[in-house]
């Protein structure tokens, strides 16, 4: 009997704890300016000096996806007759953008896309011109990381919907992708889903008090 009820307990355990690591991870703000800072750096230092191939794919892995890296390296990666090489311009496809830190960032998410962009004023003098755009890097997860995918320019600012909104239906780990379940919430911000798991825990945990007032009563 006692056997039994530690199973239970372990199980019921399991369900309110066990699935804290499964809560989908948010990119913040802050981890993207780091990432887009450390590629920039990376990026840079590709013009330095001639390079083996798969020496230049390794130092950008940390940072950009797969399918990102095989489109830059075919861009802009030259062979030469000791290595690879990005040869120095005014203008590199893909590089990352030149943000202003000082000023406004905007950050936000669309779907499961992260983007981080700035407004850049209309540029008529200098060896690169354009009209006024918007220039924003794109995130996508990729095997459990957060990568950069993509540089986009665009003349209309980006779309996005507040990370905030997707924390609000993430909080404390409690929002399972159950096809069935159905979503909770409160102003505050706190939100839930009613789904088969927790009537599994709601039913082990009343049968787990059943069997020990058994077990009592026995005594």
């Amino acid at each position: 009997m006692k056997l039994l009820l530690s199973t239970l307990v372990a199980l019921i355990l399991f369900l309110g704890y066990g699935h804290a690591g499964s809560a989908e991870e948010l990119l913040t703000e802050e981890q993207s300016v780091q990432a887009v800072q450390e590629a920039s750096e990376v990026q840079a230092s590709l013009t330095e000096k001639e390079r083996p191939l798969n020496e230049i794919k390794a130092m950008m892995k940390p940072y950009f996806t797969h399918s990102f890296i095989e489109t830059y390296v075919k861009e802009n990666v030259k062979e030469t007759e000791n290595g690879y090489i990005v040869y120095g311009s005014d203008f590199i496809p893909y590089s990352m953008p030149y943000f202003n830190y000082e000023e406004e960032l905007t950050f936000g998410a669309e779907k499961n896309t992260y983007k981080l962009f700035q407004f850049f004023p209309a540029e008529e003098e200098g060896p690169v011109s354009y009209d006024d755009q918007y220039e924003a890097v794109l995130f996508v997860k990729e095997n459990g990381e957060y990568k950069i995918d993509d540089v986009i320019f665009s003349e209309t600012e980006p779309k996005t919907e507040s990370p905030e909104k997707k924390q609000n239906l993430l909080n404390v780990s409690l929002i399972f992708n159950q096809p069935e379940g159905v979503l909770f919430g409160n102003e505050g911000g706190f939100s839930f889903v009613l789904n088969p798991y927790f009537q599994m825990k709601t039913l082990l945990s009343a049968y787990a008090y059943d069997v020990k007032s058994a077990a009592v009563n026995a005594e």
